[in-house]
């Protein structure tokens, strides 16, 4: 369900609305079915009859019908209970259970894949959540110390396009890119300090595994440098020669072709142009600032390494929209025909 207080019950109604959906996977809701029972009368597209709810105990209970929404009961919050575009410790509550359901299901096999809807890091703390985000709390709830957070344009990861229905020319139309991350969601300050040559070395070999598993043969990678020019031999930064050039020589003969460190601002370049299937980026905003500029709203978040497939949206819960009917929900659905796929690959 992801924050009820942003537009995450907007977008699954909207994507829940789009009938090819049906056709590639049987989409179960799980969070409060009260706050859906509001979002299907607020949000069901005009040119769709009005959808309905299922309300269900158990994945085997679901109908998988389009026209009908199947919601897996977890939470009691209610719309009176929040307020809309805000940070709220009872929705963060209510996303948190959802998340830990979701992923018992998947663990127990009773669900294939999961597709979270975007949650909101400052709710889920309040709600005393202590992870920051999705990857971090699902590796926790998988036992999986080695997550990695790739995102992925539609058809990056896999060996045909994915996202179906978009009101523009679909992305893997004009490019395809990947970008894996050494670390998330920690301050910039500190990204130094998280570096090593054994989680670069694991976050390059997950990768790698990742592209072979989508059918890509001979996986081709690029490691970025932390500094700016790489480092320029240290003169700008040691972390290339202490951690990432020992890492790419470490992983060199299990991984084929693997190119860096090279700076950041230049690689990208030549990674939308095709050279590598993938780019292992040091830092958050290193890899999301390229990748969201190119196809924001039509990129998946997809978590490597884990035991269960897992896919997101490449988007947060943009309170300042939630509630006015604007939500686009295209990524949404690029993540559920991610997910489908992935379970198959």
């Amino acid at each position: 369900m992801g924050d009820a207080a942003g537009i995450g019950p907007e977008i699954i109604v909207k994507a829940l609305a789009c009938k090819s959906i049906y056709s590639v996977c049987r989409p179960i809701v799980i969070g409060s079915p009260d706050i859906f029972r509001e979002a299907v009368v607020r949000f069901t597209p005009s040119n769709v009859p009005q959808l309905k709810l299922n309300i269900i105990e158990t994945p085997a209970q679901a109908i998988a019908t389009h026209g009908t929404i199947d919601v897996l009961s977890v939470a009691s919050l209610s719309p009176q209970d929040i307020s809309i575009g805000t940070i709220d410790a009872s929705a963060g509550a209510a996303a948190i259970k959802a998340i830990e359901t979701a992923t018992r299901l998947a663990i127990g096999g009773e669900l294939d894949a999961i597709t979270t809807a975007p949650i909101c890091k400052a709710s889920i703390h309040r709600a005393g959540m202590p992870y920051p985000g999705h990857t971090e709390m699902l590796a926790a709830l998988t036992n999986t110390p080695d997550a990695v957070m790739m995102l992925c344009t539609a058809g990056a990861l896999l060996s045909e396009p994915i996202l179906g229905t978009a009101p523009t020319t679909p992305i893997y139309d004009r490019v395809s890119l990947a970008v894996s991350f050494v670390t998330n969601h920690i301050a910039l300050a500190d990204v130094p300090k998280h570096l090593s040559v054994q989680r670069i070395a694991d976050v390059i070999c997950i990768t790698h595994r990742a592209l072979m598993r989508s059918g890509i043969s001979d996986p081709r990678l690029v490691v970025a440098g932390l500094n700016p020019h790489a480092g320029e031999e240290g003169m700008f930064g040691k972390e290339e020669t202490q951690f990432i050039c020992p890492a790419i020589e470490q992983v060199q003969a299990q991984v084929g072709r693997i190119d860096g460190p090279l700076p950041a601002d230049a690689l990208f370049v030549k990674a939308v142009q095709g050279e590598w299937h993938a780019v292992i980026a040091m830092y958050h905003d290193q890899g999301n600032i390229p990748i969201k500029l190119l196809g924001f709203g039509e990129i998946v978040n997809v978590t490597l390494g884990l035991p269960i497939v897992r896919t997101s949206v490449d988007h947060g819960t943009a309170f300042d929209i939630a509630g006015k009917g604007l939500a686009n929900a295209t990524s949404l659905v690029a993540a559920l025909r991610c997910a489908s796929q992935l379970t198959k690959s």
